[in-house]
This record gives C-alpha cells, structure tokens and sequence, in this order.
C-alpha cells in the first residue's frame, strides 16, 4: 500500500470545489423548477387543505409575497432535484480518505443518501402535515376565522419538509462515519442511551413547532434510523474487517 500525506490547504480545496460544484447544481435545478412553480405550491397547500374543507382560503400580506414565494419553491423543490448531484460532490470530497475498495460504494452511497433525504421529506408531507394541521386548526375558537397567509404556510411546510429529509439521513451518517474511522461500532452501540436523547432535542431543535406530536414524530424515526445505520455498519465492518485512517488518502 502506497501511502501519501494529504495537506489540509489541498483537503480544503476539494471541500470549495465540491461546494462550488453542488451550488451550481442547485441553481440549474432551481431554475428548471420555477416554470413549476404554482404546482409545487399546490401541492404544498394540498394537506392543509384537506384539513380545512370547503373554509380553505389562503391570502397573500404583499403584491410581492407570491412571486418570491413562487421562488422559494423553486429552490427547494431545486434542492430535491439536484440533490444526487449534490451527494455526488459530498462522496467525492470524503473519497480521499478511502481505500480504493471503498471508493467504489460511490453509487450506492449516492443512491442511500437520496433515498432517504426524500423519504424524510415524504414522510413529513404524507405522515406528519396531516394530524399536524388538524391539530393546530384545531386550537382555533368558533369565533376566529383563519386567513392563511401562502408565504408563511410555504416557509413552515418546508421548514418541515427540510428537517425531515436531514435527520433521515442518519442511517447514512452513522455508517459514513464507521467507514471514514471517525468512530467505532462498538462505540455507537454504547450510546444507544444517548441517541435518544439527543433525538429529542434534535427534534425539540428542528421542529418549528413546540407541540410535543411534531417532535415525537421526528425523534423515534431517528432512533430508528440510527439503529439500521448501526447494523449496516456492523455487517461492512463484520465483511471488510477494515477501518480508514482520515485525511490520508490511499491508494492501494
């Protein structure tokens, strides 16, 4: 095995390219994404409408509120669409301190990070929106009349959507950072305790709201989460009987 130094001023560089190389990615996503811009946001408006019925009525507060809104929405619907693009980079900045071997998980790690960064978000719309809006509609007296603002429904729905499609990636960190040496797996079997706290404070955290159904929905599928990237860590690490060294980068 041939084994070279590798700087930190050269580690940094390649962490400006991949961020230079995902931004751009994200912008062409973006703009490809605004000419669907009013569909996304109906698809955004679509739980809470159930919710509310035949009363569904959202108002804009500016004249410019819906064109930005409509702008919003293109970025992060862009952020979806170009998000293996954008793990492609992620992958390529961690591949120095990789064996060759493992340089060759690439499309899987790809595939893994995609899968579950829009499975959080799917989850959030299809599981979480709908008890949650009924919830807060809920709270509302007969006497008040909701006049729903569609820039700041947007900015909480993909709030929402964001924080869900982050800690699904949790599977994919935790073996990331088996793979990379960062920590062992016995290690993380012991913190099992701690996970789970530290789930709820995440949650408590990323959860726009302080209702405790919110949270609760996001800190048990990251005890879940972890737990599978626990045991897919296990099974690499029981096959390969390896660990790598970071930052050197190997070739072998």
């Amino acid at each position: 095995m041939d084994e070279k130094s590798y700087p930190v001023m050269a580690h940094l560089h390649d962490l400006r390219r991949s961020v230079v190389r995902a931004l751009i990615g994200v912008v062409m996503g973006m703009i490809l994404c605004f000419f669907f811009a009013e569909e996304i946001l109906m698809w955004l408006r679509l739980p809470m409408e159930k919710v509310l019925g035949a009363s569904s009525h959202f108002v804009v507060l500016s004249p410019q509120e819906y064109f930005f809104t409509e702008m919003k929405a293109a970025l992060m619907a862009g952020i979806f669409l170009s998000s293996p693009w954008v793990m492609y980079q992620l992958w390529l900045f961690v591949v120095p301190g990789l064996y060759v071997k493992e340089k060759k998980l690439a499309g899987i790690f790809v595939l893994a990070t995609v899968f579950f960064f829009v499975l959080g978000a799917y989850f959030a719309y299809a599981v979480v929106f709908p008890p949650m809006f009924k919830f807060f509609i809920g709270t509302l007296p007969p006497d008040i009349q909701g006049n729903y603002s569609i820039g700041i429904l947007f900015g909480f729905a993909t709030n929402l959507l964001l924080a869900f499609a982050l800690v699904f990636e949790t599977p994919v960190l935790v073996f990331l950072l088996v793979l990379m040496g960062v920590v062992e797996v016995e290690a993380l079997s012991k913190w099992r305790r701690y996970v789970i706290v530290i789930a709820f404070v995440v949650a408590a955290i990323l959860t726009p709201t302080p209702d405790p159904l919110t949270q609760i929905m996001m800190a048990v599928p990251i005890v879940l989460l972890f737990e599978l990237g626990l045991f897919s860590a296990k099974l690499f690490v029981r096959k390969t009987n390896q660990s790598v060294n970071w930052p050197s980068k190997k070739n072998c």
